[in-house]
């Protein structure tokens, strides 16, 4: 059976004469009312599910508020976020600056600090230009002396084992030092890691083949053997005691030979495009004449290591130095000057260039504003939501000379909802029991205007908070979860609105499924009619035809005097 085209349809409509288009449009909309009807029923559902969308998406909104104020929820967000504040001790220098973490401790610190870390630098005579022969040939050692060694080695029980071992393609070797392996004890496992001279856990091989890291390792069961892939190779024992085994390790390095056409040109790029061992390793330059090698890092732990066979002739220029400095009259040193995150806890400090002989004092506290941010967003959230469904099940009037006309709005008589702003009203302003102090919103700065709008006093919050944590954090724990158990009916998936939207949803499907039958009916009906009138046209046409070859008028009268009307 072909499908009836609309396009079609129209153009044979249009193909009549315009008292038969009349007729069968006037046919065609009286048996189109039950197909309006139809539509418009389905019009006032789909409307009524865009005001339940509405509804829900501020239910939702709303109850993401209230779990950031529930203590056990992953998205609590009620937190004195600490900010870091430095007043410099010295008009005009920077001294250092801080940033806070979330686990940062609150205090007051005072900052005096002596030196600042530095770099090792060492220069050779000058030379005539950087471009001249300087007549020196030999191996020069970057990093190291040619052969690896570990020393200052006692076995023990956990580490039995250190020794030497070729590096891992693309990796780099360790630089002498002193190194330690940490073993400690996780979820009953046991682990470790590699830490070197200045604390920091140094990347190694995984030892499940993923690749390398600096994260703590499963150690295995017994005793093995493990290669690092960073030149040494450790012996384990699971079984061992807790704690710290050290040991020194001196690195072979890298290699350059140098000949008597090498000039201080080449020297620098062959020195910087060598793979030196990490911690040691150095950059070289020309300066003033004089080839000019300084350390990549600051700190003792970092102080040139490397062998002269070639006599370039270095002489030192500046020592490695650790930046030296107290808090709170506590001596502290530390290889760098940035990037401290060991000092105090949750925080990071970095000594600022001119830091040296200079005091500062470092405030953490309580990022107050941010705190109270939660709360204002309960505030703005339950605000939304309760207006909306204020103005949906609203009846309003207005008066025009001394006639007033009520508008009722679509959800007015809704007990449902009805309910829910109730207890929506009910929960925010009325007693609370918990185990703390505050036995109402009302005692931590939330309250109701006159038109019932929420609001809170964030002086009052943040005193609260800043005072009396754990009170109120009860208060809060106990409403919101009274709060989120009444909106959980509406809004879970197998909640009141959730359950209404799909109801309407469903019935919009039937609505649509009758619409399709209507119109394949009316287009059906529409071809049948324009069929008999298309017909009844021809007939009218050919009559016509007839009447004019025997000169006879269908109106009324003829050439020849014949009326065939009577």
């Amino acid at each position: 059976m072909s499908v009836i085209s609309e396009a079609d349809l129209t153009q044979s409509l249009n193909n009549l004469a315009p008292t038969f288009r009349t007729a069968i449009n006037a046919t065609i909309d009286a048996e189109s009312q039950p197909l309006k009807r139809v539509q418009t029923q389905k019009d006032e559902i789909n409307v009524r599910k865009g005001i339940y969308t509405d509804i829900k998406k501020n239910m939702d909104a709303l109850q993401s508020a209230v779990l950031a104020l529930i203590s056990t929820q992953a998205s609590f967000a009620l937190k004195l976020s600490p900010s870091a504040a430095v007043m410099s001790g010295n008009a005009g220098a920077s001294v250092l600056s801080a940033s806070a973490s979330e686990t940062a401790l609150f205090g007051e610190y005072d900052f005096a600090v002596s030196k600042l870390a530095r770099a090792q630098t060492q220069a050779t005579a000058a030379a005539a230009s950087p471009d001249i022969a300087l007549g020196k040939s030999g191996v020069f050692w970057l990093g190291g002396t040619g052969t690896a060694a570990v020393s200052d080695f006692t076995p023990g029980d956990s580490l039995s084992g250190v020794e030497t071992s070729s590096v891992a393609s693309e990796q780099r070797e360790l630089g002498s030092g002193s190194y330690s392996v940490q073993v400690r004890e996780s979820s009953g496992i046991r682990q470790f890691r590699l830490v070197n001279a200045d604390g920091k856990a140094v990347s190694i091989r995984s030892k499940d083949g993923s690749g390398y890291t600096t994260n703590w390792q499963d150690m295995g069961n017994g005793s093995s053997s493990f290669d690092t892939g960073r030149g040494l190779t450790l012996t384990l024992n699971s079984t061992g005691t807790l704690g710290s085994t050290s040991f020194s390790y001196s690195a072979k390095g890298a290699s350059i030979n140098i000949s008597a056409s090498d000039t201080q040109r080449t020297i620098v790029n062959m020195i910087n495009g060598a793979v030196q061992p990490e911690g040691r390793d150095f950059k070289a330059s020309v300066v003033g004449g004089k080839l000019l090698l300084t350390g990549t890092q600051t700190g003792t732990n970092h102080s040139l290591v490397y062998q002269d066979s070639a006599g370039l002739g270095f002489s030192n220029v500046q020592d490695a130095q650790n930046a030296l400095f107290t808090v709170n009259g506590m001596e502290i040193s530390r290889s760098t000057n940035t990037n401290l995150t060991d000092v105090i806890e949750g925080a990071t400090i970095n000594l600022a260039s001119d830091a040296e002989g200079k005091t500062a004092h470092l405030s953490i506290s309580g990022n107050l504003a941010k705190a109270a941010a939660p709360a204002n967003a309960l505030v703005n959230a339950f605000n939304a939501a309760f207006t909306h469904l204020t103005q949906k099940m609203a009846v309003t009037s207005s008066t025009v000379g001394d006639k007033t006309t009520y508008s009722r709005g679509p959800l007015a008589g809704d007990l449902g909802f009805r309910s829910l702003r109730m207890d929506m009203m009910n929960t925010l302003s009325g007693r609370i029991s918990n185990s703390g102090a505050f036995k109402s919103l009302a005692d931590i700065g939330f309250s109701f205007d006159k038109d019932l709008k929420l609001s809170v006093d964030t002086a009052k919050f943040t005193n609260a908070l800043t005072t009396q944590g754990p009170d109120l954090t009860a208060l809060l724990d106990a409403a919101m979860g009274k709060f989120n158990q009444t909106l959980s009916v509406y809004t879970s998936s197998s909640g009141s609105l959730q359950s209404s939207m799909n109801s309407m949803e469903e019935q919009m499907k039937s609505f649509d499924q009758r619409i399709d039958k209507y119109n394949a009916s009316l287009l059906e009906r529409k071809q049948s009619l324009i069929n008999q009138y298309q017909q009844m046209q021809s007939t009218l046409a050919e009559l016509g035809y007839q009447a004019q070859m025997f000169g006879v008028s269908l109106t009324g009268s003829s050439s020849s005097g014949i009326n065939i009307l009577g």
